[in-house]
């Protein structure tokens, strides 16, 4: 048996140890409640857990009782809910852990149905009763006989596939349980007898596709019918099939915009035929194959006779691969490759997988065998209504061809199958089709699907235009522009586009939503082509976008739109709501408003930078406003997904490369070197985000898992970037309003990763990474240590950044706090922030820890460049200013970021006051520490740590204040009452006194409500 440390680790436990609760312990605590039962970080009932010992995790109730003060013990009951049995009891382990807890039982299997309970003892030694019950799925590491299946012989500009397969459920027998287990490349959207199997959206989530693609479990009992059913898939480009060449020009799609393009593979004939056995073929063109990489030979005619091999050597004309091909081969065949699954330097992960899914249903009964069926030929397959489909640039759908109720029992699935418009569908059968790389997994996804999370009514309509009708939404979103209108007649092309912006006429400008000034092309709309329905709603099922405007062009001249027929469909990853704020200052309360919307919008399958022009993964994007981001929303499942990625963005090839990790995961283009590529704050991710998740949740099972990767990151920063521990970063503060040195911003970093890094590893290895953080914290203020000045400088030019990055990380010796924290001050006299993405954090906690709250307060007032002002003033652009943070401080670029958002961290932890104490993990410990500043007069706020909600609230009168805190259950906090010249009138009860502070009163408190009032 296995119990925590206090610092999350696993240790083995004596048996003697385990005391199992006793009959006078039946009766459970009547005043505490075990809730909020967790898995991975997921708070609801997750099926397809790729995992064999996941992480538990649960709270007390909130209560007045004084016996929730502290969890003196717990107990886990976990059951194999389908051969009901126990398959774990922890015994009574003495812990006040309550997150992070590893399943210790047998490893779990395959599809196995788990049901857990918690039961706890109170601080008074009384246990309660046992929780109601949780639940989870394992997942699938068998898909037996499924096979990869495409339409066959699609050419790039056809519409986008669908596929169907119909089967029969024995009408003799109840269904007991049925599951759909599907992986969609790019994206897929599944049917059921006509009905979607799940409110998700844009599934099945983003991935290296060389290395990995997600898979969804579907519950689908209660949508399965007795006798006939259909099971219907549609596919869209999603970001695994990327080109500017998938042109539409009916709709006037001639230049489609993309940041970027996935990169064509190799694709030709052998040159004469080959026998079984053999390992070498020759082939018209070795262009576009990979050492490592997956060569497919014979991949047409249905994939009936296609294997798949791994390279092992290219060379001038011919491919020597392993094991050899098990039947003959005609010359001509059809033969194509992969990307590269071990790429290092080269850009080949992002090759380009055309549309394709694999599928394994599962229909249990009360009795005898079960009904599976798998995706293979038997699948029908047809070019559906989605005529283009372009991740970046919108898709096009033509309403005229699709065919009514194809996706329902019974329906016609013939190749004389017809349209709306009487055109025949053409069901075929469906084609074999290699998986994107014989190196691809299929992976079960940890973090919470994507769904959409509000509907936005327009809040004006304009025609600046003829024919041009323009919405308001009011609030810059990222999501769906969802169309509906009536009465129009078939064919009828209606473009619908997005915008953050508009032009001094009144039309949308889009410059914000693209980039590379025409050169990455500049179609970015959607079109509907009507079908003559009396009412028509549609909305793109595999593009977003970011938009607080849409324009409607193609309506009839004698169509006048209502505020019905656009919506604007906000999406995001169903990560849990974790904090809020709110003041009686209105500057504050829209820039954290215009903060939340910035990280809700760029929270889709993965962290992006922005929801526009480029939608892609960089990990300092979230790293450095991680204290903003975390405040708001739950991330403890939601990490878990990043580091995976990150792991597999991480360089594996025999290189000097070797351990570097990729500017963003997934990889699908450039990313390894160079500037844009090799950088240690982008890179560190690998670590810190395994740090954040002990730090933050107490789950140590990341770090555990992925801790070789770590140090192959930490190896290759040693090896390659650092001289003598200075390591000069490319990007220095990337986005930052004056010079910093990147050698500053990287010699932090490689401090702040080694430290993480000590806190993370076992034993053996913390204390030589403590030393190694001790030299490189030495090497720091030896190198940039102005002693005149009593500054941190790189050859005599300062920055914010740089003094703050020295005092937040603890680089500063303690003579010398002052000096810096002063110059940082005096470097902000002009009223203005100038930190970037590595720097903005720093600033403001810096600020903030040494007492200069007051700054801070002077600094968001400015409505000057560069300055938060400057965002919300009113412009041409955006009348009523921005409402999302943007990517840079002069308004350029995305208007969506969350990089320049990282003052939010100071309304959560410094004017509620709500923060961790230092050292703390999981929140155990906190410190309410709320802010006086300029004229607030009220601050409310609220955070859901692992154990319950921490709450804030004061109100200032004059010299007089209130300040009401809530310590959640299990928890003890140091709470700093600001006295404003005048003193605490009485102690609340269980509250102890400490000392006089700065100009606070500071009290310890365990859990409980608090008032403070001070004359």
């Amino acid at each position: 048996m296995r119990r925590r440390t206090a610092l999350g680790l696993s240790v083995a436990v004596p048996a003697s140890t385990l005391l199992v609760a006793g009959p006078a312990e039946a009766g459970g605590s009547p005043e505490v409640r075990v809730t909020g039962l967790r898995v991975d970080g997921r708070p609801d009932q997750p099926l397809g857990l790729d995992t064999v010992r996941p992480v538990l995790s649960w709270r007390f109730a909130e209560t007045r009782s004084t016996a929730a003060d502290r969890q003196t013990a717990y107990q886990i009951r976990v059951r194999d809910t389908g051969r009901d049995r126990v398959l774990w009891d922890s015994g009574r382990m003495h812990s006040a852990v309550q997150s992070g807890v590893r399943y210790d039982g047998p490893p779990l299997t395959a599809e196995q149905r788990v049901s857990w309970q918690v039961r706890a003892w109170d601080a008074g030694r009384r246990a309660t009763d046992w929780s109601a019950p949780s639940t989870f799925e394992t997942g699938l590491d068998d898909w037996g006989p499924a096979r990869w299946i495409e339409y066959p012989g699609r050419a790039e500009s056809q519409p986008m596939p669908i596929f169907a397969r119909q089967f029969t459920v024995d009408p003799r027998r109840r269904v007991t349980r049925a599951r759909l287990h599907l992986s969609g490349v790019g994206m897929h959207l599944a049917t059921l007898n006509g009905r979607q199997v799940t409110d998700e959206v844009l599934a099945p989530g983003y991935s290296n596709y060389q290395l990995s693609s997600e898979y969804r479990v579907y519950d689908i009992t209660g949508q399965v019918r007795k006798g006939a059913n259909t099971l219907g898939v549609r596919l869209g480009n999603g970001p695994a099939y990327v080109r500017r060449s998938v042109t539409n020009p009916a709709v006037g799609r001639t230049s489609p915009y993309s940041w970027w393009q996935s990169q064509l593979k190799g694709n030709g004939t052998l040159v004469g035929g080959v026998e079984a056995g053999a390992t070498t073929v020759t082939v018209s063109s070795v262009t576009g194959y990979h050492v490592g990489g997956t060569i497919n030979v014979d991949t047409g005619g249905g994939g009936d006779n296609l294997e798949s091999r791994v390279i092992t050597a290219i060379g001038a004309d011919g491919i020597t691969f392993t094991p050899g091909l098990s039947k003959p081969h005609p010359a001509d065949a059809t033969v194509t490759g992969s990307g590269n699954n071990i790429a290092a330097s080269d850009a080949s992960a992002g090759a380009a997988v055309t549309p394709r899914l694999i599928a394994r249903l599962e229909v249990s009964y009360t009795h005898g065998p079960e009904t599976v069926i798998v995706s293979d030929r038997e699948w029908r397959t047809a070019l559906g209504p989605l005529v283009t489909d372009a991740w970046y640039s919108g898709s096009d759908h033509d309403a005229r061809r699709e065919q009514p109720g194809w996706d329902r029992p019974g329906s016609d699935l013939s190749a004389a199958a017809l349209r709306r418009d009487g055109s025949v569908t053409g069901w075929i059968a469906a084609g074999i089709v290699p998986p994107p790389n014989l190196a691809t997994r299929l992976v079960g996804r940890t973090a919470p699907p994507i769904r959409i999370a509000d509907r936005f009514t327009p809040v004006a309509i304009t025609n600046p235009v003829p024919g041009t009708w323009v919405f308001d939404f009011g609030q810059n979103i990222v999501g769906f522009p969802q169309l509906h209108v009536t009465g129009l007649p078939a064919g009828t092309t209606i473009r619908v586009s997005p915008a953050e912006s508009l032009a001094a006429d009144g039309t949308v400008d889009q410059a914000s939503l693209r980039g590379g000034g025409g050169s990455r092309g500049v179609d970015l709309f959607n079109t509907y082509t009507t079908a003559g329905l009396r009412h028509e709603t549609w909305r793109p099922d595999f593009n977003y976008f970011g938009m607080q405007w849409v324009q409607v062009s193609g309506l009839p001249s004698s169509y006048v739109p209502t505020r019905e027929t656009v919506t604007g469909l906000r999406v995001q990853a169903d990560t849990p709501l974790a904090g809020a704020v709110t003041t009686s200052n209105a500057r504050v309360n829209r820039l954290h408003k215009m903060a939340w919307y910035s990280f809700a919008g760029n929270m889709m399958s993965v962290f992006t930078d922005c929801p526009g022009r480029e939608k892609l993964s960089y990990p300092a994007d979230y790293t450095m406003p991680m204290g903003s981001i975390h405040r708001n929303f739950d991330l403890g499942a939601y990490l878990r997904t990043h580091e995976r990625h990150l792991v597999e963005g991480q360089s594996v090839a025999d290189t000097p490369m070797a351990g570097n990790v990729a500017l963003k995961t997934p990889v699908y283009d450039w990313g390894y070197t160079g500037r844009f590529g090799d950088e240690i704050n982008w890179g560190n991710a690998i670590t810190l985000v395994p740090g954040f998740l002990r730090q933050l949740y107490g789950d140590v099972a990341t770090a555990e898992r992925y801790y070789p990767r770590m140090v192959a990151f930490a190896d290759y920063i040693a090896r390659q970037k650092a001289v003598g521990h200075i390591v000069d970063a490319a990007l220095a503060d990337w986005v930052s309003a004056e010079p910093v040195s990147g050698k500053i911003t990287g010699t932090w970093g490689y401090h702040e990763m080694i430290s993480e890094l000590a806190r993370l590893a076992p034993p053996a290895d913390a204390a030589k990474y403590t030393a190694l953080a001790a030299d490189i914290r030495t090497a720091f203020h030896n190198t940039f240590w102005d002693p005149v000045r009593r500054l941190y400088a790189d050859n005599g030019a300062v920055s914010q950044t740089a003094q703050a990055l020295a005092l937040d990380a603890g680089l500063v010796p303690e003579p010398e706090r002052q000096a810096v924290l002063d110059a940082l001050v005096a470097l902000t006299g002009g009223g203005h922030f100038l930190g970037g993405t590595i720097g903005m954090a720093p600033i403001v906690r810096a600020l903030s820890a040494g007492g200069r709250d007051d700054v801070l307060w002077n600094l968001i007032q400015s409505d000057e460049q560069p300055g938060y002002g400057y965002f919300m003033a009113p412009t041409v652009a955006n009348p009523g200013g921005m409402t999302t943070m943007g990517e840079r401080w002069n308004r350029g670029d995305s208007k969506n970021h969350m990089i320049l958002a990282q003052i939010e961290e100071w309304f959560h932890a410094g004017l509620a006051g709500i923060r961790a104490a230092a050292g703390t993990t999981a929140y155990r410990e906190l410190v309410v520490q709320p802010k006086v500043v300029g004229d607030l007069t009220f601050v409310k706020g609220h955070y859901l740590t692992p154990q319950g909600t921490a709450r804030s609230e004061w109100r200032r009168d004059g010299d007089r204040l209130r300040l009401t805190v809530t310590i959640p259950p299990n928890t003890t906090a140091t709470v700093h009452v600001p006295t404003l010249g005048g003193r605490v009138a009485g102690t609340p009860r269980r509250a102890s006194f400490v000392r006089h502070e700065n100009g606070f009163a500071v009290y310890r408190v365990p859990s409980g409500t608090y008032t403070f009032s001070t004359i």
